[in-house]
């Protein structure tokens, strides 16, 4: 076997990347565009076999006060059961490494350490086999980490195997009853989605930093919106859902009338027969009813007043589209019009969209790794009908070991470095 580590091109790597099982957006051929257009500086390192390539990564470079870094970010892309080939790959990413001055190598693999059902049960054997191979191969493990954040990939992810739905009663029938429920409501409200072009990401930053504030989380800026759009082309999806209050308002009063010509008719019968309790029982349902559209309408007055417009948005997203997983990346919903389950037929447009695709996996993304019932982005995406999947984490090669470990000793002295 004669291999060779080498600098792909992006043709190559593009090609390698895009038919890997274990490729995703992080390790993309955009990404690597959109990094360049960020100002930085990253490689497109792989390992060949008699001209093709069988191993890849996108690695990407951060400043520390003792040297660079090279990170590997849902990388790299090999067949990590093939040990010769792993052994090749780390000895010569390491020289490769050392070559060009970096402090030490971070490897955080798409390889899942474990899958777990919604309340946190094991749902297979953890993967220690795979924490012990890249241990013998020299790396540290770092603890396993939860929480969220929006600075780097997460520990934890909500996914939703979708290769086995062909069309949307099969989609709807894979998900619970309450997403089912709040979909017929999206209909009843007359939700209407929209797809975003750029001249539009000035409001779905607004959306996301109101969000973010809400939530005490970082938000992106505006210009990695606009950048991510013009590089990521059709393979990014900005969505918003959206109500127009008129319509809205419309539709509750042509319901109100309906349901007055009932309550006549029903009127008329308890007067013709007063013992009947029955049609008593019929005229307080159907005046509940009444009762609760004519809620909606001044609910809905007074927020088109406050708003000074017709037609508000009330939640959105971000989704990158992958040949191996659609991934719901960044999202916003602003918290007066929550009752009116925006994001809910978002999602549902873009699993619907996965599937037309031939995509097999639906990525949520994010989770905290919490089933204490804390985490309510974890509620709201269970909803869907998935498993938890954590990662198996960050792994540490030091490619100069002496300065790496007085790095490590200042930066826990100091907190930082």
């Amino acid at each position: 076997m004669t291999l060779q580590f080498i600098e792909l091109s992006p043709q190559e790597y593009a090609a390698f990347e895009s038919k890997h099982l274990l490729g995703t957006y992080t390790q993309s051929i955009l990404q690597y565009e959109l990094l360049l257009k960020n100002g930085h500086h990253p490689y497109l390192l792989g390992v060949k076999e008699n001209e093709q390539v069988i191993a890849g990564s996108l690695v990407v470079t951060e400043s520390t006060r003792f040297g660079q870094a090279f990170l590997f970010d849902r990388g790299p892309l090999l067949d990590f059961n093939d040990l010769n080939l792993l052994s090749f790959f780390v000895k010569e990413a390491k020289k490769y490494a050392k070559k060009h001055g970096i402090l030490y190598i971070e490897w955080a693999p798409n390889v899942t350490y474990v899958k777990t059902d919604n309340t946190g049960q094991f749902m297979q054997e953890t993967n220690d086999e795979f924490l012990k191979k890249l241990s013998r191969e020299g790396f540290e493990h770092q603890p396993f980490e939860f929480g969220m954040s929006t600075n780097s990939s997460p520990a934890w992810e909500y996914v939703k195997p979708i290769s086995g739905l062909t069309d949307e009663k099969s989609i709807l029938k894979s998900y619970t009853k309450n997403v089912q429920y709040y979909l017929k409501k999206n209909k009843q409200f007359g939700i209407q989605l929209r797809q975003l072009d750029k001249n539009d990401l000035p409001d779905f930053k607004k959306l996301t930093a109101t969000t973010a504030k809400r939530l005490n989380y970082h938000d992106k800026d505006l210009s990695f919106y606009e950048m991510l759009y013009d590089i990521y082309g059709n393979d990014a999806t900005f969505m918003f859902a959206e109500l127009n209050f008129e319509k809205y308002i419309s539709e509750e009063t042509e319901k109100i009338q309906e349901l007055n010509q009932k309550l006549d008719k029903i009127q008329q019968k308890i007067v013709k027969y007063p013992l009947q309790d029955k049609f008593k029982r019929q005229f307080a349902e159907f005046n509940d009813q009444k009762q609760q559209h004519i809620k909606r309408i001044a609910k809905a007055t007074e927020q088109m007043n406050k708003a000074g417009r017709p037609t508000v948005v009330i939640a959105g997203a971000l989704f990158i589209q992958q040949p191996q997983e659609m991934t719901y990346l960044y999202s916003g919903t602003y918290e007066e019009y929550m009752d009116y389950y925006g994001p809910y037929q978002i999602q549902h447009e873009m699993i619907k969209k996965a599937v037309a695709g031939n995509i097999d996996h639906y990525n949520f993304y994010g989770i905290s790794g919490h089933f204490d019932g804390t985490d309510g982005v974890f509620r709201f995406k269970t909803a869907f009908s998935g498993y938890a999947r954590q990662l198996v984490g960050r792994f540490i090669l030091p490619v100069h070991p002496l300065k790496y470990r007085l790095y490590r000793l200042l930066k826990h002295i100091t907190g930082r470095v």
